[in-house]
């Protein structure tokens, strides 16, 4: 959000995170700003179970699409003016503390990968009358790459939509695994369950898979063993042979002689 003009901003209305992050997982526009009533990771359930900041809401959602009706939900948005209010406590980051006349409007933070993710949200809930929105700059790997281990408010590991699959603090590549068949992170415990199969299926989707999803998935897999993509659809095609011309050039040659 930092340059380009207001009407560039996709939420002008918004809080301008600050350039420095203090530890409590936000950012926040001037230093002495109270701690948020609510922090929520505005990712989707699968990247929420390998890791979160700690004390954070998890929406439960599997699609980004699914977030407005979460919000409506959780604070019981009223269809008049600005009014929110809270549908209860989760934690010990989840209080509300400022009041507009008899009208309890909480302070919200927010965080998600890179960032993008909360821009939308941002807009969304300063659209429907949050008066205080903030969010963390750069996302949880800006976070995992400057704030130490020792020094962090962060849980686990952070899902990452390339072949890492997931990273840990300082950014080094962590242990998740994903599963080709739902395209979803997997732990080594995950891989030792019955319900695991490589390229096929794994315990968060091989109940939702149908026999004929899953023998298809297998005929795939062969089909990438035996052309050469041993590990995955993401490791490309396989090599193309090496072809040896200097026996035909060599025969080419005596010819035209």
């Amino acid at each position: 959000m930092d340059g380009g003009t207001e009407e560039d901003d996709p939420s002008p209305r918004s809080t301008r995170p600050a350039e420095e992050a203090y530890n409590r997982g936000m950012v926040y526009a001037e230093r002495k700003n109270p701690d948020p009533d609510v922090v929520i990771d505005v990712r989707n359930d699968y990247e929420i179970r390998i890791g979160k900041f700690k004390g954070a809401v998890d929406p439960c959602t599997t699609a980004f699409r699914d977030f407005p009706s979460w919000v409506e939900d959780r604070f019981k948005l009223a269809d008049s003016g600005d009014k929110v209010e809270s549908s209860g406590s989760t934690g010990a980051s989840d209080k509300l503390t400022k009041e507009k006349g008899s009208k309890k409007v909480p302070r919200v933070a927010m965080y998600c990968t890179g960032g993008i993710r909360c821009e939308k949200a941002s807009s969304f809930l300063l659209s429907e009358g949050f008066e205080e929105v903030y969010h963390l700059e750069g996302g949880i790997l800006r976070y995992l790459e400057e704030v130490p281990k020792t020094e962090s408010l962060w849980e686990g590991e952070c899902f990452v939509f390339d072949k890492r699959v997931s990273v840990e603090h300082g950014l080094v590549q962590g242990t998740f695994k994903l599963c080709y068949g739902c395209k979803k992170p997997v732990s080594d415990a995950d891989m030792k369950s019955p319900e695991w199969e490589y390229g096929v299926s794994c315990p968060y989707c091989f109940s939702s898979k149908s026999e004929e999803e899953k023998e298809r998935a297998r005929a795939r897999q062969k089909q990438f063993e035996r052309w050469g993509i041993i590990g995955g659809p993401d490791k490309g095609r396989r090599p193309a042979k090496t072809v040896d011309f200097s026996e035909p050039c060599t025969a080419q040659m005596s010819k035209s002689l």
